[in-house]
């Protein structure tokens, strides 16, 4: 998911480890928390889970009520790229400071302790980078740090926090590195395989023969992702592939379209973190005369303001998306009640189903529900216990995935590797076409970036 595109999406919105443990932190690991199927293993054996989604916020964090005044604060680290004119999720730190304006409120903070949550924004340069990682390794208080998604000077801030072995957590990642970080959790999808699962949903859903795939080809994050997804398609046993790029800043998207044959082929991918491009492609296929004859599946960040436009006010008819969070028009209890009524509480009502707004509540409500658990076990926070207890957890997160494997993939930092997709059949009406499909199994997405 590329930062151009993320920053013109916003637009579009706008107008969205110290020592091992002993033997009893060990036994809080393994028993703290509640235990569901690894999705590394059950990914390969059916392409769809049982989920009911949560709706008691409290109830999921482990308290209620306003957190005690009296006792000390709890510090979280958070990160993103903020501050750039490109930044590629500015929304997730609007989610952030909804969530622990919740939290301290709601959910009794974490075990009675106010939230605090240190905030280090990355504008333009590695360098910046590095100084948060930095700061947040240099400041005992801060056992946890969440993440952005962010896709600059992850290496140089992952290098200066690794030698205190702090947690980091993210909702999607970005950056390859974030990966092979060996105290990280990637709770939703990754780089690598948050478009995984393309492949399994043309080949088992939409029974695909040929297959157009388009993507900006000047932004690192979506050539990645599409490398991945030509990969899946190809090991779903799709042989007819039509894999053409164009530059993000490209608004006549007929000669791509054209080049990747989509008036032929069964289904046409669009690999997109939003924006223009999505209704770029809406308009384009207008113009050629393909609105109603070409089969389009996207990312989520395409449900914009901007793609609605393009299609006479409301999003194109029947395209299917992909996403690893609730869907905006499922009417999900999760997100169209209790997401919208905390964010309207604290006055950010429209941002509640932005894609990126949703994972940052997720992400630190989620982190404090673990807290919270190592504290009502009468242990102390400390990054070790904190990853033990975090790499215990099965799931489900808040918004997103019911059930993780954090540790059972290639890369210590991964946990999930589903996605789900729905359709668009009625003007805001999301059909929910699979639950948490994953890819084809055995599926390994190739490694094109460091």
């Amino acid at each position: 998911m590329g930062v151009s595109q993320h920053h013109r999406w916003k637009e579009g919105v706008a107008r969205l480890r110290p020592l091992a443990l002993g033997g009893a932190a060990l036994a809080l690991a393994a028993g703290v928390l509640s235990v569901g199927a690894g999705v590394g293993g059950a990914a390969t054996r059916s392409h769809h889970y049982k989920y009911k989604p949560i709706t008691n916020y409290p109830a999921y964090v482990g308290g209620h009520g306003k957190a005690n005044p009296k006792l000390s604060p709890i510090l979280i680290g958070a990160v993103n790229q903020q501050t750039a004119p490109d930044a590629p999720t500015p929304l997730w730190t609007t989610g952030v400071k909804v969530a622990v304006d919740y939290v301290n409120q709601h959910t009794g903070g974490i075990d009675g302790h106010p939230v605090k949550v240190v905030y280090c924004f990355i504008p333009t340069t590695v360098g910046a980078a590095s100084k948060c990682g930095e700061e947040f390794a240099n400041n005992r208080k801060i056992t946890a740090v969440i993440a952005g998604a962010i896709d600059l000077g992850m290496t140089a801030f992952e290098a200066a926090l690794k030698p205190t072995k702090k947690p980091i957590f993210w909702d999607v990642s970005l950056s390859p590195v974030d990966e092979t970080y060996p105290y990280g959790f990637i709770w939703w999808n990754t780089d690598a395989y948050v478009n995984a699962p393309y492949g399994a949903f043309a080949k088992t859903i939409i029974h695909a023969k040929s297959v157009s795939l388009i993507y900006p080809s000047n932004v690192a994050a979506e050539v990645t992702q599409a490398i991945t997804v030509y990969a899946a398609l190809k090991f779903a046993g799709i042989k007819d592939i039509h894999k053409v790029g164009y530059t993000a800043a490209q608004s006549d998207l007929a000669v791509p379209l054209e080049a990747a044959d989509v008036a032929h082929t069964t289904l046409t991918i669009n690999v997109s973190s939003g924006g223009p491009n999505c209704s770029d492609l809406a308009l384009s296929l207008k113009a050629l005369g393909l609105a109603t004859k070409v089969k389009v599946v996207t990312d989520v960040p395409c449900i914009a303001p901007t793609v609605a436009k393009a299609d006479g006010g409301q999003l194109p008819h029947d395209w299917y998306y992909l996403t690893a969070q609730s869907m905006p028009g499922s009417n999900t209890p999760s997100l169209t009640t209790v997401a919208k009524a905390i964010f309207t509480e604290y006055g950010k009502g429209p941002v509640y189903a932005d894609a990126w707004a949703e994972m940052g509540i997720s992400l630190i409500t989620t982190v404090d529900k673990l807290e919270t658990q190592i504290l009502k076990a009468h242990h102390q926070i400390t990054p070790t216990t904190l990853f033990k207890v975090a790499r215990a957890f099965k799931g489900p997160v808040l918004q997103g995935a019911p059930h993780l494997d954090c540790g059972g993939f290639s890369t210590p930092a991964t946990c999930n590797n589903r996605d789900e997709f729905f359709q668009n059949t009625a003007p805001g009406v999301m059909k929910r076409l699979s639950t948490w499909i994953g890819p084809a199994k055995g599926f390994k997405p190739p490694r094109q970036r460091s």
